[in-house]
Parts: structure tokens; C-alpha cells; sequence
């Protein structure tokens, strides 16, 4: 029966990426990061052919692509070499097709989808079963989702190695004495996460805790020294990430974070400028973007270097925002506006080959990103209710297997308190780390989150509806039988 599920999810996959209309994302200015690491290039030279309009799936190889003195900042990097050498290996041309990148993604994707609806089949009924397929289908096979596996942003590695992750840490607390075998493939798995985008550093210390806490399934010399080892090449891992965050890319996110932040619908820009430290003549930048073909001053001119990036850090905004709970409170609300949505309005989906028209979105395979954002209101208060019942639920259960000693239980709590704080840092650090620039793609792993614990919830009402019901018929049943008996 899982077989069946993880087949319609691989033939959706298929579907969306290896059929034409062949569908992927288009580049919003980010790729840059990745393709000329690794020796890429766009075959236009068309600025709106290239960015936010329309999806490119063949580049050209430049003669020396593996150029060992290329900087390696992220796993995201490993995964765009891998499929670089094999796409070289089929096709022995100077064209790279962006197509052997999505196979990657959507084998660990099928293979993590396989191993969380396995891992949680043997706890379920039939019917169940059913049902939690077919939700998770719809919801983790959208396109919003697997259209960013044809692109080189780091969100489809952060999206699957995080399911991956927590599929194999379900797996570990099923056996009695879990084998060194699987941990070390929660702790690639979990590596691999943390290095596929900066935003994702910080997480690495949630994992080095549940690490830690794995300890205990094991009490034998070998176990400790692994997981003793893995954690601290968790947290090396993190701090590493973060601290090579070169100033070109700390730049991007220190201008929008003013621009596209604090500046955005400022009630008094030249004030805010003074109270952060800057010139207010940089009040002139507000709305704009790290971008933008035409600008009021080019964003890595000398007066930016010298007078804006050295005094624009995040400790001078997070002490901003403190002073300003108001404005604060007011960008978390604008983020919850934009918290449901999984597909980012300014970037296409298709070829300009397809003649679909500028900036035009894919309409098959969408149910989820549709209904999700008409489903659920737009407001920061409905996130703090929705977090505060998920968690209330989780610390309930928590205790009760606390009392009665069930660490295995603990834990498996622990990786789904897990999910809901790496979604709640991804929206807390939104604006912090890029004002509301790309909105939607910056809170992409908080849409990932988030319908993990949807689809979490939804599971746990339906159980406990089925256990109700099948009570009460037991019940009824009991009733029944002895007056048949003797009415007999």
C-alpha cells in the first residue's frame, strides 16, 4: 500500500518536471550564488530573459567547470557538482541541463516520503493510512514545492534533506537498539540541511540537541562516541556556514533589510535613517531592491561600502525593532500575509520557448498552494493560536510519556516540537534577514513546516475520531451480545 502512494507522489514528480511543458523556477538575481561557482553560465544575454520571467533550463560549461579554488559555502554547491559530472557523463556536451538536478531532488524526495509514511503505517489503520497519503500527497506533492526542484536555490535542498532528516530519526526511535548505520544517516542527512542555505545555520544547534538526546537509546561505548563526534561536527558545521557568509551575499540581505524593511511604509524614513545610525539621505532607498536595473545609487558603490554596510548589522535592527514593537508586530503581520504562500508571484514557471507569457505560473498540480492560501487567515495572531494548540497538544502528550518513562515517545514528541521551531525561527528572522524582498521564497521553510504540523494535526483528529468511534461500537456491541444471548 505504500508502494502504491509513493508511486502516484514519483508520477506526480515525473509529471510536473520531465513532461512538457517542462516546469521550474525562474532566477530572481540568487542563482549567481551557485552557477558560476561550480563554472555555469546563461546561455542569454537578455536581462528579462534570465531573471523573474521565465524558467532557463540549459546553461553553458565553462572549459574548466571543477575549479578547486571555487569557495565550497554550501552542501547546495555538492549536490549542483554531483549532478553536473553526471550530467557531463550521459551527455559528453558543453550543455548543462538543469533537468539532472531535479533527479537528484526528487530521489531523496520519494525516498523520504517512502520512509515517513512508512514509519508512520505501522501506527495507523487502514483507513488512516489512506487518508494520510492522500493529504500528504496533495500537500508535499504540490508544484509550488516540487517546481523549485528544476532551479539553483537552496530552498529543494533545504525542502527534502529536512523531510529526509526527520524521516530518519522516526526510524531510529522504531528499533530497540538502532544501528550506527541509520544514525549516520540522520546526521548526513542533517548536514546536508544545514549547509544549503545560511538561513538554515542557526538550526543546526535544534539538531545537535536531539542528537544529544539520542544518547540515550543506546548505552554502549560506540554509540557515544559517535554521536558524541556527529554533534560537534553539527555545531562546527553551523558556526562554519554562517561565518562564511561572504559580504556580497551579507550585503544583499543588509540592504533589504532596510529597504524592503524598516524603510517600507516608514512613517518617518529620515528618522529611522538617524536611529539606526545612517545618513538619512539613504531614506532615498526605501522600496528598492539589491536588484534593480536602474537605481539612485548602485548598491556596492564606495558611499554603500563605506557608509551604509558598516553601519547596518542586524544588531542595529533587532535594537530598532526592540525600541519599536509597534513596527515589529506590524512586519510579522505583513509576513503572515504572505506566510501560505508557497509560490512566489514574481517568478515564472515555464520556458519562454512555451510562449506562456511573462512571468507565467504552472495551473496542474496546485490544490494545495491554491486552497492554502484562502484556507487559513492572514494574520500573526492566527499563527501564535495555531503554534500555542500544536504545542499545548505536544507538552500534553509529553508529560504523560514523561510519567511513564517512554523516552522513545519523548523524543519522537521532541523531532515534532522540532518541525514547529525551525518554522517559527524561519518567520521571526524573515524581515530581520531580508525585509520583505522575496517574501514568500524567504518563508518557504515555514510553509514546509507548517503543513507538516497541519498534516500532523489533521492525523491526530482522525485517529482520535476513529477511536471513538470504534469505542462506542465496541460498546455497543458488548450491549448487544448479551441480550441476544438471552432473549435465546
Amino acid at each position: 500500500m505504500i508502494g502504491i502512494f509513493t508511486g502516484i507522489m514519483a508520477f506526480i514528480v515525473i509529471s510536473v518536471l520531465f513532461i512538457k511543458p517542462y516546469v521550474g523556477m525562474a532566477d530572481n538575481g540568487d542563482f549567481f550564488r551557485e552557477i558560476h561557482n561550480v563554472g555555469l553560465y546563461y546561455l542569454t544575454e537578455s536581462f528579462d530573459d534570465r531573471h523573474f520571467g521565465y524558467f532557463n533550463m540549459e546553461y553553458g560549461i565553462r572549459q574548466y567547470p571543477f575549479e578547486r579554488t571555487a569557495l565550497f559555502v554550501s552542501s547546495l554547491t555538492l549536490m549542483i557538482r554531483t549532478a553536473l559530472a553526471l550530467d557531463l557523463w550521459f551527455t559528453q556536451d558543453n550543455l548543462f541541463d538543469i533537468r539532472t538536478l531535479a533527479i537528484l531532488y526528487g530521489i531523496v524526495f520519494i525516498t523520504a516520503f517512502y520512509l515517513l509514511l512508512k514509519n508512520f503505517a505501522d501506527r495507523m489503520t487502514f483507513p488512516l493510512i489512506i487518508a494520510t497519503s492522500i493529504l500528504a500527497i496533495m500537500i508535499f506533492g504540490d508544484a509550488g514545492y516540487i517546481s523549485y526542484f528544476s532551479s539553483f536555490y537552496g530552498e529543494p535542498a533545504s525542502y527534502v534533506f529536512l523531510l529526509l532528516t526527520l524521516a530518519f530519526g522516526f526510524r531510529l526511535l522504531r528499533d530497540k537498539k538502532p544501528s550506527v548505520g541509520e544514525y549516520v544517516l540522520f546526521f548526513l542527512s542533517a548536514a546536508v540541511f544545514i549547509a544549503a542555505k545560511q538561513q538554515n545555520a542557526p538550526i543546526g544547534l535544534l539538531f545537535a540537541i536531539v542528537s544529544v538526546r539520542l544518547l540515550s537509546l543506546r548505552k554502549d561505548k560506540l554509540w557515544k562516541i559517535v554521536i558524541g563526534s556527529t554533534t560537534v561536527l553539527l555545531l562546527s558545521l553551523s558556526a562554519f556556514i554562517y561565518l562564511a557568509i561572504t559580504d556580497g551575499i551579507g550585503h544583499i540581505n543588509q540592504y533589504h533589510t532596510v529597504t524592503r524593511g524598516i524603510l517600507e511604509d516608514s512613517p518617518n524614513p529620515e528618522r529611522d535613517m538617524e536611529e539606526l545610525g545612517l545618513d538619512k539621505k539613504f531614506s532615498l532607498l526605501a522600496g528598492t531592491t539589491y536588484y534593480d536595473k536602474y537605481s539612485i545609487e548602485n548598491s556596492e558603490s564606495a558611499l554603500m561600502n563605506e557608509r551604509f554596510y558598516p553601519n547596518a548589522g542586524y544588531g542595529a535592527v533587532i535594537k530598532f525593532y526592540l525600541l519599536h514593537m509597534d513596527r515589529a508586530f506590524g512586519k510579522l503581520d505583513l509576513a503572515a500575509k504572505h506566510a501560505y504562500t508557497i509560490r512566489p508571484l514574481a517568478i515564472g514557471n515555464y520556458e519562454k520557448s512555451e510562449r506562456k507569457g511573462y512571468g507565467a505560473k504552472t495551473n496542474d498540480f496546485v490544490v494545495w498552494s491554491s486552497l492554502k492560501e484562502k484556507l487559513f487567515p492572514k494574520s500573526f495572531r492566527f499563527i501564535l493560536l495555531f503554534y500555542a494548540l500544536y504545542f499545548g497538544s505536544l507538552l500534553k502528550f509529553y508529560v504523560d510519556r514523561f510519567k511513564n518513562g517512554n523516552v522513545r515517545g519523548m523524543i519522537r514528541l521532541e523531532l515534532f516540537g522540532l518541525v514547529g521551531l525551525i518554522g517559527l525561527i524561519q518567520l521571526s528572522v524573515s524581515f530581520l534577514g531580508a525585509g520583505d524582498a522575496d517574501l514568500a521564497k524567504h518563508l518557504f521553510l515555514f510553509n514546509v513546516c507548517f503543513d507538516f504540523m497541519f498534516v500532523s494535526v489533521v492525523v491526530y483528529s482522525l485517529n482520535s475520531l476513529y477511536v471513538k468511534y470504534s469505542s462506542r461500537r465496541k460498546a455497543g456491541a458488548s450491549h448487544w451480545k448479551p441480550k441476544s444471548s438471552i432473549s435465546g
